[in-house]
């Protein structure tokens, strides 16, 4: 039987050298690793394709013949199926090559002659990176099974999701009024899917209504904002993540209103969570554009009117300004993931 207790993960080493090839082969194992060893690149890639579903972190020289590492690097990047740690070795002195790997897609480097405390400390960073990745596929994949229960396609997250990095890195450059960074934004971007993950403790029969919803009905679906966010709080305790916080934030809070007529608790302006109003806009701004059980899709021309007229009522008027610095880049969005179910009147 498979036990997860004891799985190794498994790195794929491509080196020419043979002394230096066993001595990472060496260290490698002795850190808990499976490992597998390439003779050159050609050697390398040939290993990579036949275990693809099984290598996750793989050190590379650089310069081999038949083979160099920066072919070996863009062949995996082109070919992963799940996202692979690649180091390369270089000696000190080549920094141009450094460079150039990295551009190509490598992660990070490791210098010769190897030292193996340093080792075992990137490779550890490799361990927590692939982590993360590993956390946000996951996210992502359960995020699309309560968005399909609920009558909606995953490209709805899809796009929301890019929708949300957009005005989040439009916020990064060009409002001073917020503190956001770079891996904000991106985590922001990130979280976004989860947004409707409270509508799991909602009815079947209730998610996929057609036609509108009776008051005492509305009342019933509007909880998924309090079961999704109380779920993502209770994550977030035992974890201390800030990636789980603004998911709270996120499902929490997303139906709240700039004016203060939203809910679950009527925040209003500043007092809405800034995750949680750049989801609001991309959520309306998708839905509005998107066939759903209960409507058909929107205009663009009258979905920018309601957004011009919902300036500063519905939406923070901040993000409806970030909107329309970057028309052209939400409507790329929305042309570019489709949903073969509905269709967009333009």
């Amino acid at each position: 039987m498979f036990d997860s207790l004891s799985f190794k993960p498994t790195a794929l080493i491509v080196e020419d050298e043979e002394t230096q090839l066993l001595m990472l082969l060496s260290k490698l194992e002795k850190l808990g690793f499976n490992v597998l060893a390439g003779k050159n690149g050609q050697d390398g890639l040939e290993l990579w394709a036949d275990h693809i579903d099984q290598i996750r972190i793989v050190i590379t020289d650089i310069n081999m013949p038949l083979v160099d590492g920066f072919e070996v690097i863009k062949t995996i990047r082109a070919q992963e199926r799940y996202y692979t740690y690649i180091m390369v070795l270089t000696v000190r002195e080549d920094k141009d090559s450094v460079i150039r790997a990295l551009e190509n897609g490598a992660d990070d480097y490791v210098t010769k002659p190897i030292i193996q405390e340093e080792l075992a400390l990137r490779l550890n960073g490799a361990r927590q990176t692939l982590r993360l990745q590993d956390h946000h596929d996951l996210v992502s994949a359960l995020a699309e099974l309560a968005s399909e229960r609920s009558g909606e396609s995953g490209v709805h997250l899809r796009r929301t999701k890019e929708y949300c990095r957009i005005i989040a890195t439009d916020l990064l450059k060009h409002n001073k009024t917020h503190v956001i960074t770079e891996q904000v934004a991106e985590d922001i971007a990130n979280i976004s899917v989860l947004h409707d993950i409270g509508k799991q403790g909602i009815p079947d029969g209730l998610l996929n209504k057609r036609g509108r919803y009776t008051p005492k009905e509305f009342e019933i679906i509007k909880d998924h904002t309090t079961i999704g966010g109380e779920l993502l709080m209770k994550l977030y305790r035992k974890t201390g993540s800030s990636f789980l916080l603004l998911g709270h934030e996120v499902a929490m809070f997303h139906h709240e209103r700039w004016d203060g007529n939203g809910y679950p608790v009527g925040l209003q302006g500043d007092g809405i969570p800034l995750s949680a109003r750049i989801m609001c806009f991309a959520d309306v701004f998708d839905a509005l554009l998107s066939k759903r059980p209960y409507k058909d899709p929107m205009s663009i021309a009258h979905t920018e009117s309601y957004l011009k007229e919902e300036k500063g009522k519905h939406f923070d008027p901040m993000i409806v300004e970030c909107y329309e610095r970057n028309r052209d880049k939400f409507l790329q969005v929305h042309e570019s993931i489709k949903d073969k179910r509905s269709s967009t009147y333009l």
